[in-house]
């Protein structure tokens, strides 16, 4: 794809120029014009750079290999070099990511700095500290509770569209990101279609811009080329993998957002029957999966409701006691729990809470993907609704892609457990029975 010379570095344009005329213009430079050729506002495209005006925000969603990574980076380095900031956020998916790809990537913050700026990463410590005394913090979506009691005046969040707990990680970034006249916030990012990400691409706080793979072709081998990209051109993968769109429903997704968005109410009718399900996680470390903690009931109309969404990161005794207590509360005939990776240990931690707790174990004989399409086909006809909104769990059922061997999360299973058991039911037995 050839590319408009407005679209093209100082260094890409001079590459383009006749021989003769690229030999008159170099000759024409001083030796200290010559060496900013080699720093990076001559070596970056015009997206590259800061934007002009009074932002908030910069808003990068781009393809693969656009040089995300490598904006940030040298961004940070300018802010610091530049005496704009001095308390900075690092936050990506995981402490790894922060690491491997912000910090100590080829593209990362160490390796796009000049010697004389060039940080210090202190790994136990979390942090990157530069000679000037500035520094970063370091953050990950795992633990987004981290970003509280603590405050910014610059944040770069990499890769914010794949986020274990983007709402939370974000929402308490935000009350952090507080030092300074003008606190800013930069995103790098590959698009998925989840909420938060609609809701930053209609931010009128925030700079957007868009960009493919094919923006950075003169930086990227052809073997690239050759072997990732053409898997990808022509799919819809590929709009979002290598052009950067937003899909608001990821190829081969069971579920669709207007099937969602078209059945929400805020009011139920008459309830026959609430059960919670659990789909309990293995470990509660800080890197673990979820526990699907899901509420829903059957309605006179014959119709079914999806009532809470309490699921989140518990020890054993967190997820057993929150589920009583949300089944408590709505008056829930009974718990269900899947038996696949726990065995009995779902039914011994809940009793451990209360000894007389209404459960019924479910073991999965079929594939993830048998047991969701009859739920999937509810919400196709418009049997299903959403009491309110739940962004994670609706992000979870539009973004699941069975057929290419995505493990299906758990808010989604615990979900289809729910849905599945009220199938059928017409009568309530009641929790406190």
């Amino acid at each position: 794809m050839a590319q408009h010379l407005v679209d093209l570095s100082v260094l890409e344009q001079l590459a383009q120029m006749p021989v003769k005329k690229r030999r008159v213009v170099l000759g024409g430079l001083g030796k200290g014009e010559l060496e900013q050729l080699l720093a990076w506002p001559a070596r970056a495209r015009p997206q590259q750079l800061p934007p002009e005006g009074d932002w908030f925000g910069w808003l990068i969603m781009a393809g693969r290999a656009w040089g995300k990574t490598r904006t940030g980076a040298e961004h940070c380095n300018w802010r610091v070099a530049t005496g704009r900031s001095h308390r900075l956020a690092l936050i990506a998916r995981s402490p790894a990511d922060v690491r491997d790809t912000m910090i100590e990537g080829e593209s990362g913050i160490i390796a796009c700095a000049p010697n004389s700026l060039r940080p210090i990463y202190e790994s136990t410590k979390r942090r990157l500290v530069w000679p000037n005394g500035a520094f970063a913090l370091c953050f990950s979506s795992y633990e987004p509770d981290l970003l509280r009691g603590v405050q910014f005046d610059f944040a770069w969040c990499d890769e914010l569209a794949s986020w274990h707990q983007p709402r939370e990680a974000w929402d308490n970034l935000m009350l952090a990101l507080r030092l300074g006249d003008k606190p800013q916030v930069i995103i790098t990012t590959t698009p998925r279609p989840i909420g938060l990400m609609r809701e930053l691409a209609m931010d009128e706080r925030f700079v957007h811009v868009r960009g493919s793979t094919y923006d950075n072709k003169a930086n990227l081998s052809q073997t690239f080329y050759t072997e990732v990209v053409a898997r990808y051109e022509g799919t819809s993968s590929g709009r979002q993998e290598l052009y950067g769109d937003v899909l608001e429903d990821a190829e081969g997704a069971l579920w669709k957002r207007a099937w969602v968005d078209d059945t929400r109410v805020w009011t139920t009718p008459d309830l026959l029957r609430t059960v919670v399900a659990i789909d309990p996680a293995a470990t509660s470390n800080e890197t673990a999966d979820e526990t699907g903690i899901i509420a829903a009931a059957i309605g006179k109309d014959k119709h079914w409701y999806v009532l809470r969404d309490i699921s989140g990161r518990y020890t054993p005794r967190g997820w057993a006691e929150a589920a009583i207590g949300l089944a408590g509360q709505l008056k829930a005939d009974r718990i269900i729990g899947e038996t696949n990776n726990g065995g009995e240990m779902v039914e011994y931690t809940l009793r451990t809470v209360r000894a007389n707790v209404p459960y019924k174990a479910v073991h999965a004989s079929q594939g993830k993907r048998a047991r969701a399409e009859p739920v999937a086909s509810l919400y196709e006809r418009g049997l299903v609704h959403h009491v309110g909104g739940f962004p994670e769990l609706e992000d979870q059922l539009c973004n699941w892609q069975p057929l290419t061997g995505d493990r299906s999360p758990d808010r989604l299973d615990a979900l289809v457990w729910a849905l599945t058991e009220l199938q059928g039911s017409t009568g309530r037995i009641g929790f406190y029975g």
